[in-house]
């Protein structure tokens, strides 16, 4: 693994990935020396040059832990020490990084929108990502959404060196207890020409995967709240077509359709006459039960483009343009909902037995549509013997949220004891509507003060504009239909449509010393910011609730960091970063499902390393190691820890690995995750009022697993094998822990057991 610590806090041009990917890759094949150019930051830019934390992950390192079925999420969690770990369903819900918000890229535009399904690191075949750029900390380079940190996607692409070339993937993945319900089969294939000014690639990439077994070798239960990996059928088709008009001027248009689509059999167990659902304390037996009745089952669907064209003498500085668009869609498993009945037209005594009767199963759709433009000029001055390196430019995006949750028949789903869906002809807005736009405009520079010592300072304000429509509450819509079925007469009230407005000027300040070739200290000041998601906030109003800009705040994000790296001959590679942000608003996920803004002070301080260190001349080991803790302040003013959706307990890896020079290695390496109960303590202990309300937490129980993945030339191409969780260690992911907590015990499903992946690939 060669993952290569540094710094970053450059605001800078929105110059694209496509067009710097040339120069990307041959710093990749280079020696750790040699000044690795990033594009995370927007702009492409030397390790050397950069304040803050950054990790670039290499195709050869994706390649070596993407077995088929694996998903970029389990990657990153391995690889990454700033981010949770992986959940093992679709969703990366609760996969933070430094206990804050991650803003996802693709080939350098943001995938994290204001509805967030948190789909994205599942949305994407890892056998077509090129790299992958990581960015730790607090950053407004891309407007809201990046309070943790940026991890941009940087896709495949073709190279001069190569006028036409092809490569075909197949593989296969088993459970360690064999059965052909428990295999995941992925074929994939890619084609890149260059000639001349004009050069293009296509992938596309087919991956069916079957049932996921526990360490008993047993089918793992459906996870209700998010949805899981079982049985889908998933096509990813990405492509790129760059064209360079002159000497000065490029073109670039790219393309991506994802679809991930369950098509399952199998349905949670709800106990005996439904008591996991309808039994207060019942311990759900978590397993799969056969013959579940569900036409349209979880779905992640998503389809985008973007354009840019780059100048590089525009009045003696350098234009970059950029235009995207892009359509998604999610659908989640049903569920059941107890509808409230205290505004029911009806006495105490009939409100009891109405809440008796009282429940909805529905399925909720979010589609999310964004578009967006980014224009920047680059250019440099000469001040007193300096070269000032100036930035500035403009973003602005457009986002159309809307949800629906489509409602069953609550007779024929009873009767089956949670196996049949029908549809009852009925679905509710789950939400308003809601159009969002941002503009953003920025100004950055970099002033080298010294041969050792440069500064960073930069400056961005954007606005942002919300409008939400009118929207009958999804209670209210399903007691009215409630009560007419008693023939009770009730009109259900609205929530008026609204405006929210908002407006942020974030600043950064960051240094960089030399303290020789390879080393070197940084100190980073950067502000981000998140726009609450206000199509869920509003989904659990009461009626008669006023949208406006008092009741929906931006959070704002204080980001401190101070840290050293090395990157020394052969491959040396160390990193130490400490770090402290601070908020005062806190988002929470409240017991009832509701998601609120607590005015109310937040910090989350710690520390990250990693290393890389060459033993003899074709082995090396290394590691990571990061620490955080996160806390908020109670309705008492007493600081209170944080639960496991927002902060990762400790969490470390370890690796060994072996390379010759023939194409053949071996690795082994493991993931470690520490036990904590502070935050499960602090929520039976904490303080609450109508602002700071109550969020669940869970005794997190630590983990380890141990990998051992190997590859192999031979058959005129690469054969690559792994064997996960060689241990077969029985335990619950993170999520999973914490879910219990949130969504129910139904949640807390059991991790995968031990799998077996082999694939062969060509290039030809």
């Amino acid at each position: 693994m060669r993952i290569t610590h540094f710094s970053l806090s450059l605001l800078s041009l929105a110059i694209s990935t496509q067009i710097y990917a040339e120069v990307t890759s041959n710093a990749q094949a280079t020696s750790t020396l040699s000044p690795i150019v990033v594009t995370a930051t927007r702009t492409p830019t030397s390790i050397a040059q950069i304040a803050g934390t950054v990790q670039t992950i290499a195709q050869a390192e994706i390649v070596q832990q993407a077995t088929p079925g694996r998903k970029l999420a389990d990657i990153l969690a391995q690889l990454v020490p700033s981010l949770g770990a992986s959940s093992g369903t679709v969703s990366n819900y609760g996969q933070t990084m430094r206990g804050r918000q991650v803003q996802i890229l693709i080939d350098g535009v943001p995938q994290t929108g204001s509805r967030d399904v948190s789909r994205q690191l599942n949305s994407i075949s890892p056998a077509l990502i090129d790299h992958v750029e990581v960015v730790s900390g607090a950053s407004s380079i891309y407007g809201a959404g990046a309070t943790g940190g940026i991890i941009n996607i940087i896709t495949r692409r073709a190279t001069e060196s190569e006028p036409l070339n092809f490569e075909t993937k197949v593989g296969i993945t088993a459970g360690d207890h064999f059965s052909s319900d428990a295999l995941a089969y992925e074929v994939g294939q890619t084609a890149a020409f260059s000639h001349g000014a004009l050069d293009g690639f296509l992938g596309v990439n087919f991956t069916q995967r079957g049932e996921q077994q526990d360490s008993r070798g047993e089918r793992i239960a459906p996870e209700p709240a998010q949805a899981d990996r079982q049985d889908t059928q998933t096509i990813d088709v990405n492509g790129r077509l760059n064209l360079r008009l002159n000497d000065q001027q490029r073109i670039s248009l790219g393309a991506q359709y994802y679809n991930d689509e369950q098509d399952s059999d199998y349905a949670p167990d709800y106990g005996p006459n439904l008591s996991a659902l309808l039994v207060r304390g019942y311990q759900p037996s978590l397993k799969a039960i056969k013959g579940l009745q569900l036409d349209q089952q979880p779905l992640t669907s998503r389809y985008a483009i973007n354009a840019q064209y780059q100048n590089d003498d525009v009045l003696g500085q350098v234009l970059t343009t950029e235009a995207y668009y892009r359509h998604e869609k999610s659908r989640f498993f049903p569920f059941v909902t107890a509808i409230n009945v205290a505004r029911a037209p009806l006495s105490d005594a009939q409100k009891q037995q109405l809440a008796a009767r009282g429940y909805a199963v529905l399925q909720s759709e979010s589609e999310v549509e964004v578009a967006g433009a980014r224009a920047a000029l680059q250019s440099s001055l000469n001040l007193a013997d300096k070269t000032l390196e100036l930035t500035y430019g403009v973003d602005y995006e457009q986002e159309t949220d809307q949800q629906q949750a489509e409602s069953f028949d609550l007779n024929r789903f009873m009767a089956s004891n949670g196996l049949t869906y029908q549809s009852s002809g009925k679905s509710y807005g789950f939400g308003p509507d809601v159009d969002i736009n941002k503009l953003g405009v920025f100004l950055q520079s970099r002033l080298p003060l010294s041969d050792q010592l440069s500064v960073q300072a930069g400056i961005r304000h954007e606005q942002i504009d919300s409008d939400s429509k009118q929207y009958i509450p999804t209670n209210e819509a399903m007691l009215a239909d409630l009560l007419a079925a008693y023939w009770v007469p009730y009109q259900p009230s609205a929530v008026a449509a609204g405006k929210v407005k908002h407006n942020a000027t974030l600043f950064n300040l960051g240094t960089v010393y030399d303290l020789n070739d390879a080393q070197q200290v940084f100190a980073n000041f950067s502000q981000g910011f998140s726009l609450p998601d206000v199509q869920r906030m509003l989904r659990d109003v009461q009626p008669g609730f006023v949208v406006s800009s008092d009741n929906i705040e931006p959070i704002k994000v204080n980001n401190y960091e101070l840290g050293w790296r090395m990157q020394g001959d052969a491959g040396l590679n160390l990193g130490l970063t400490g770090f402290y942000n601070t908020s005062d608003k806190v988002s929470q996920f409240n017991r009832d499902y509701s998601v609120t803004i607590a005015d109310t002070d937040e910090r989350i301080y710690g520390a990250e390393a990693s290393f890389s260190v060459p033993v003899l001349t074709q082995f090396k080991a290394g590691g990571t190691l990061a620490y955080t803790r996160g806390q908020f302040k109670d309705a008492a003013g007493e600081w209170r820890e944080l639960n496991a959706f927002r902060v990762s307990p400790v969490k470390g890896t370890l690796f060994g690995e072996w390379n010759d020079d023939h194409d053949n290695g071996l690795r082994i390496q493991m993931l470690a995750v520490a036990g904590s109960d502070r935050a499960y303590n602090d929520a039976q202990q904490a303080a609450y009022n109508s602002t700071v309300r109550a969020t669940p937490a869970s005794k997190i129980k630590g983990y380890a697993v141990m990998d051992v993945l190997a590859h192999a030339a031979a058959l005129g191409g690469r054969i690559d094998f792994g064997i996960y969780n060689v241990w077969n260690t029985a335990y619950r992911s993170v999520y999973s822990q914490e879910a219990a907590s949130t969504y129910g015990l139904m949640s807390s499903i059991p991790a995968e057991g031990r799998t077996y992946g082999l694939s062969y690939t060509v290039r030809y």
